[in-house]
């Protein structure tokens, strides 16, 4: 049991040692060539904050690039939406027309039947007398 609590009080001492605690206001001094000079500690701070740094913003431009493609994909599902809406409006107005045509048709059909009996009877009519 000492063994396992030595292991993980050693282990808690090291990682804790890895986060460098650093003052900005103390670690780091001007030096008189206009460059600067960091602490151990800050040193590791700011070399882990510009490590960071490059990984965000390869982060936000993939983010960015993900964006721009859902746009694309969204507009080209607008784009396809509305060319089924403008087909389907069109067969619509061609289905009603051929209702329309085919009801013409059957009442055509119906008056030149009775046109047809008419003309039957009649010339039954006149063989008759």
């Amino acid at each position: 049991m000492k063994k396992l609590t030595s292991f993980f009080l050693t282990l808690s001492l090291i990682s804790n040692l890895a986060f460098a605690e650093c003052d900005f206001s103390t670690g780091i001094k001007s030096l008189p060539d206009g460059t600067y000079s960091y602490s151990a500690e800050c040193h590791k701070r700011v070399g882990k904050m510009v490590l960071d740094l490059k990984d965000r913003e390869e982060e936000v431009a993939k983010l960015n690039k993900t964006i721009e493609l859902k746009d694309l994909a969204l507009s080209t599902q607008e784009k396809r939406a509305e060319m089924w809406m403008g087909t389907s409006l069109k067969l619509e107005d061609r289905v009603n027309a051929l209702d329309k045509s085919n009801s013409t048709t059957q009442w055509l059909f119906f008056g030149l039947g009775v046109l047809t009996m008419g003309a039957a009877v009649y010339g039954a009519s006149r063989l008759v007398r």
